[in-house]
């Protein structure tokens, strides 16, 4: 299980210019990491002049990155049964043929008529883009996330999922209902099963979740922030309310600092921004602060990324492959583990996974020739070996969120 680091703030204070240098500084210092946004702008794929998509992608010129741009009207249409496949897909024995023409007509149009946007609550945007965030947090071949959050309201708004999720559901069922008579025998049954049988997989994923993002071991929050006013309370009053959801802050970023120059406008801007620096010092005493420069330039693109990365977190180093906890970063330190490691030993296959904030009853295992799955909540990580998998006779051990597996190697 990759480690969260999330990069949040004020809109336009240099959320994505942060997260996009350390990701690059993570991936030259030999961490997977996976890069993720949820900004329908697109700016990530801005900020690197590299196009992402709605799934992995591995940015050209840098090995150990890869990056993706949530898409999250797909990320709807993904998460409940769709609605135009009812007509396709009856639930009983009765056949739409023996409806009238004039009849199934309306409703193929009814039923064509229901879109996402219908379904859509305040917040569920949030809901889905972090429900998808975990799949690729329980995905092993990461070792770092880092997650570009929308501005801080829209990741509050997230943390009351729960109660969301409650109006959502009962909103969806109501609309299968109201379909009515002849229509919901035929063909609201099995469609309304279908929905709360996969809410309650959600529901399952909203909880491991909560366990996620409030775990420090497993996540950190470092907010952004420039050195005016509102960007300050902006950022006092994120950490309050993070805070109340047990979600501890590990460091702030001050970006655009006025450079220290010896001319009476820099020296009076910078005066006035040292009293708002001086403000954040004293109210995150326990974090750790990183200043950055306004530089002669935007930031953007792999070099100018690459030295802002350099800047935040020091040289890069070689992280070691092994399953150890390493401390990184000089001016925004993290501690985090590799998510795999795979080795031969005698007979057997030994594989080691960290799999944090996961209950042991919701892990599973199951084989298909030279392929290993391990599931949490039902996602699966394919694990391909060199010799046919015994699930049977593997042996699997889960303690202090590390799964041991060793899988014995068939006798020639």
């Amino acid at each position: 299980m990759a480690q969260l680091w999330l990069f949040g703030g004020k809109g336009g204070v240099g959320k994505t210019t942060s997260a996009c240098s350390t990701a690059i500084w993570a991936a030259k210092s030999g961490i997977n990491t996976l890069l993720v946004s949820s900004d329908p702008a697109h700016s990530t794929s801005d900020s690197l002049n590299f196009k992402l998509n709605n799934t992995p992608t591995q940015v050209e010129g840098i090995e150990n990155l890869w990056g993706l741009e949530l898409d999250l009207e797909e990320s709807l249409e993904n998460l409940m049964p769709a609605l135009s496949s009812v007509l396709e897909n009856t639930g009983s024995g009765m056949s739409p043929f023996m409806m009238a023409n004039e009849d199934l007509s309306e409703l193929k149009e009814e039923v064509s008529g229901l879109d996402s946007a219908q379904l859509m609550l305040p917040g569920l945007d949030e809901a889905l883009a972090f429900d998808r965030l975990l799949k690729y947090v329980e995905d092993t071949e990461y070792d770092l996330i880092i997650f570009d959050t929308a501005p801080t309201g829209h990741t509050i708004r997230f943390l009351s999922l729960p109660e969301l999720l409650e109006v959502w559901t009962t909103r969806a069922l109501k609309m299968f209902r109201a379909m009515g008579g002849i229509k919901t025998m035929l063909f609201g049954g099995k469609q309304e099963k279908a929905i709360r049988e996969e809410l309650e997989r959600f529901k399952k994923r909203v909880a491991h979740i909560r366990r996620v993002i409030s775990d420090p071991k497993i996540t950190r929050f470092t907010l952004v922030t420039i050195p005016e006013a509102m960007g300050v309370a902006e950022t006092i009053r994120a950490e309050k309310q993070l805070s109340e959801f047990n979600i501890s802050i590990n460091g702030v970023i001050i970006n655009r600092l006025t450079p220290d120059l010896d001319h009476e406008f820099f020296k009076s801007r910078r005066e006035i921004e040292n009293g708002y620096v001086n403000d954040i010092s004293e109210h995150f005493k326990e974090s750790s602060i990183a200043k950055i420069e306004l530089g002669k330039s935007d930031v953007h693109g792999f070099e100018l990324l690459n030295s802002m990365g350099l800047l935040l977190h020091g040289k890069h180093i070689d992280f070691p492959r092994d399953m150890n906890i390493h401390k990184i970063s000089e001016n925004l330190p993290i501690k985090i583990r590799r998510s795999k490691l795979i080795e031969d030993r005698g007979n057997s296959s030994i594989i080691k996974l960290h799999l944090a904030g996961a209950i042991k009853e919701d892990l599973s295992l199951r084989a298909e020739g030279n392929s290993l799955f391990v599931g949490i909540n039902n996602r699966e990580n394919e694990i391909i070996l060199s010799h046919l998998v015994d699930v049977e006779n593997t042996s699997a051990k889960f303690a202090n969120d590390v799964l041991n597996l060793e899988v014995p190697q068939p006798l020639v």
